[in-house]
């Protein structure tokens, strides 16, 4: 049994990341010293729904038989969706830093977009690798 926070052997890195990601997240958001309540329920659940979601469809991507075709394509689709979440989530971090009765300082907010981009291109490169298999076949 793997120890808490251990990675499986079988682990892909950016799914690694997207754990990183989403537990970065919920700490912050969990946070009232940095987003009062008056945003923790509105923006913050949102950001932290949005870390999921990376991560499960992340997951979910992962997991998909590539021996089907309806799989593949379901495998892109997922791919697809964590591309859009992480644009909204930095959209989300943006707005963030904008608020002022929200602290996140300008170097927290680079931090974290920079964990959110990092997500976002390896899943990028997942995926268009995926697809040059896809027209290989």
């Amino acid at each position: 049994m793997l120890k808490y926070n251990e990675r499986s052997p079988k682990e892909m890195s950016v799914i690694t990341k997207a754990k990183d990601l989403m537990e970065h997240t919920c700490t912050l958001t969990a946070n009232t010293n940095r987003f009062p309540k008056k945003y923790r329920f509105s923006i913050g659940a949102r950001i932290e729904n949005l870390a999921i979601d990376i991560y499960e469809n992340l997951v979910r991507a992962n997991e998909c038989n590539l021996s089907d075709a309806h799989e593949r394509q379901r495998r892109l689709d997922c791919q697809q969706e964590v591309i859009v979440s992480c644009k909204l989530l930095n959209t989300m971090i943006e707005l963030s830093h904008k608020i002022p009765s929200i602290e996140l300082s300008i170097d927290s907010a680079e931090y974290w977009s920079r964990l959110v981009v990092e997500v976002k291109k390896m899943t990028a490169a997942w995926r268009n690798n995926d697809k040059r298999q896809q027209n290989n076949q």
